[in-house]
């Protein structure tokens, strides 16, 4: 009886593997082409498949959904739409900007979930202002792609990605700065050596030669493009972010910022080559994405001041902070409000009632008052009383002394609003060996990003918020029972059939 069992087993499983091979070939092909067998799905990563994201910090949806309408030249991206697939536009997570929205595109899951919540770390008003950021990896607390690879015996990379200092990554250039040096200098660069991995920049620029482009997207392209011909990574991220300052400072769909897409097209161009010369092209697959879109600004408005008006903040006579019971942590277009004591419900009606108030005048600089259940549907700051979206034309700021509206002077562009706003949105084109040429999605979710890179690979977050979008890849490519449990309600994809 036993030894019948054990054929019936056996013979069941068998069956269950031809049908999986049947239904799923893109899968069994990459088991058996990396020498493995195609045993039942998600069991084993796949050794001979390779993805390469690459941020291109505030890309507009529109530079490459209509370049010639700006008179925008970027033959790179127009070349991985049309032969990829790609979507008109992401919504992403709020506050709109830099660190939470990379660490959800390599998480599958929302800031409240995997812990980094803002660019720059809060600080009192009474502690010192080291401006510091979420430099460090042992902030997460989610499962990342890297974490994820690195477990399966998958080569990993890094240049550039944020939240990667001390991160478990085989080859990595970290992104860290020291705050006080503007612009970023000496001390910055020796961060920046201290924690990626020894010896790799140093190697790569002078592979790059003296004349090679020495900007900061200029090195990370000579990097990035040392580690891909001479490690084959199966999993690499790529954070380029001059795009980002020059909408800053010149706002978006400028004549400046469009050179500098341009440029960052170029770069892009430069890494899918660098895939060709090291021979895996044909088993790369490219996610070309950014992490928010960018809002057109004339105006500041001073959360902070306002609370020092309302004796919340105390300053002496020079205009330092001595005492506090409510706290401005800026997002550009958006602006926590925290409090010193959580429980101090006389100070949390306070401050309620006075954003609520401004709000409701006529051309406020506040779009909207969010309170603690909408940050907890939106899977935002979970330690702020309140978080207030900018007006249009509006950005905040952090000061506490001067006027509390004022001319943005040079600062022409912001983010860190509501993700559901249109000009929010950022990028997303797949491309290459498993992109389902011509697919087209109207919104995708930037919590999908993660888990449809990570099924590429064989691989799957089991406490992931989004999906893999099948939509995007060849049929096939995503393994059966890859499906995580939807931890939270998300708005529904919109798609298109492939053209």
């Amino acid at each position: 009886m036993r030894k019948t069992f054990g054929s019936r087993k056996q013979a069941a499983l068998i069956a269950l593997m031809v049908l999986a091979s049947t239904l799923f070939p893109a899968y069994a092909g990459a088991q058996q082409e990396a020498g493995q067998s195609a045993g039942p799905p998600n069991v084993q990563a796949r050794r001979d498949a390779h993805v390469i994201m690459i941020s291109i910090d505030g890309l507009i949806p529109e530079y490459y959904t209509q370049p010639s309408r700006l008179g925008l030249s970027v033959p790179n991206l127009t070349k991985m739409k049309l032969g990829g697939a790609y979507a008109d536009g992401v919504e992403g997570v709020f506050p709109t900007v830099t660190y939470p929205a990379h660490t959800t595109l390599i998480t599958g899951v929302m800031p409240a979930t995997h812990g980094i919540i803002n660019n720059r770390i809060f600080e009192a008003p009474t502690a010192p202002q080291t401006g510091e950021w979420y430099w460090f990896s042992e902030a997460l607390k989610a499962e990342t792609l890297w974490s994820m690879a690195k477990k399966a015996g998958l080569v990993t990379a890094n240049v550039g990605w944020p939240v990667t200092a001390g991160a478990d990554i085989d080859y990595s250039m970290a992104e860290i700065k020291d705050p006080s040096e503007t612009p970023a200098g000496d001390r910055s660069r020796k961060r920046t050596l201290q924690y990626s991995t020894p010896g790799l920049i140093e190697k790569a620029l002078a592979a790059a030669g003296a004349g090679s482009d020495k900007s900061t997207d200029g090195r990370r392209a000579a990097v990035s493009e040392y580690i891909i011909t001479n490690y084959k990574p199966n999993l690499m991220l790529i954070h380029f972010i001059e795009l980002d300052g020059a909408h800053h400072d010149n706002g978006p769909r400028s004549a400046a910022a469009l050179r500098v897409a341009e440029r960052m097209d170029a770069y892009v161009g430069r890494v899918v080559e660098a895939t060709r010369k090291a021979g895996i092209f044909d088993q790369t697959t490219f996610f070309l994405v950014s992490d928010h879109g960018f809002a057109e600004v004339t105006r500041k408005f001073e959360p902070g001041v306002v609370l020092v008006k309302e004796n919340l903040i105390t300053l002496d006579a020079d205009g330092k902070p001595t005492d506090w019971k409510a706290a401005v942590w800026s997002a550009g277009g958006s602006c926590a409000i925290v409090l010193k004591d959580p429980n101090d419900q006389e100070t949390a009606a306070k401050v309620t009632a006075i954003f609520t108030k401004i709000a409701s005048a006529e051309k406020s600089p506040i779009n909207r008052v969010l309170n603690q259940a909408d940050l907890k549907r939106l899977g935002a700051i979970p330690n702020a009383l309140l978080m207030i979206d900018a007006a249009p034309g509006y950005s905040f700021d952090g000061k506490l002394t001067g006027p509390d509206n004022h001319d943005a002077k040079d600062y022409r562009g912001t983010h860190g609003q509501l993700p559901s706003r249109a000009d929010m949105r950022s990028a997303l084109i797949v491309y290459g060996a498993t992109a389902r040429a011509g697919a087209r999605m109207s919104i995708a979710r930037m919590v999908d990003i993660g888990p449809t890179a990570a099924a590429v690979l064989g691989l799957r977050f089991e406490e992931a918020e989004g999906l893999p979008m099948s939509e995007l890849l060849k049929p096939g490519v995503i393994p059966p029972q890859t499906k995580p449990k939807r931890r939270s309600k998300k708005p529904t994809r919109e798609t298109s059939p492939p053209r």
